[in-house]
């Protein structure tokens, strides 16, 4: 997991991204946490900007357990991460690919502070 925030923060330096990276490599964090702990299959992490608009995406071989947001009792450790993400990403969702495993990606607007 700490390649993954690293790769995208290297990136994001790299481009000069005019957001807020901190919340590009929170949103990360959590996608590929969920990738490793519900997929348990090697993933792929890819970055794009066009114009200003920034896409992160996790690619794993798990293509049926697709992720939902979930609704954690105040006392749960665990389940935070997709609300996480449904409230600081500008848009997000979930892609079947050709292979057989799934897609997460979110995608962060110019100027998006989260």
């Amino acid at each position: 997991m700490r390649a993954a925030r690293e790769f995208v923060a290297d990136a994001l330096a790299a481009w000069q991204y005019p957001g807020d990276p901190e919340v590009a490599v929170l949103l990360t964090s959590e996608i590929v946490t969920n990738a490793v702990l519900h997929a348990a299959t090697p993933f792929e992490v890819t970055v794009k900007m066009d114009d200003d608009e920034l896409r992160i995406t996790v690619v794993d071989g798990a293509g049926r357990r697709v992720p939902h947001v979930q609704q954690p009792a105040p006392t749960d450790t665990t389940g935070r991460g997709l609300m996480i993400v449904e409230r600081l990403a500008t848009s997000w969702g979930t892609e079947d690919t050709a292979e057989g495993g799934k897609a997460v990606w979110f995608t962060l607007g110019p100027g998006t502070a989260g």
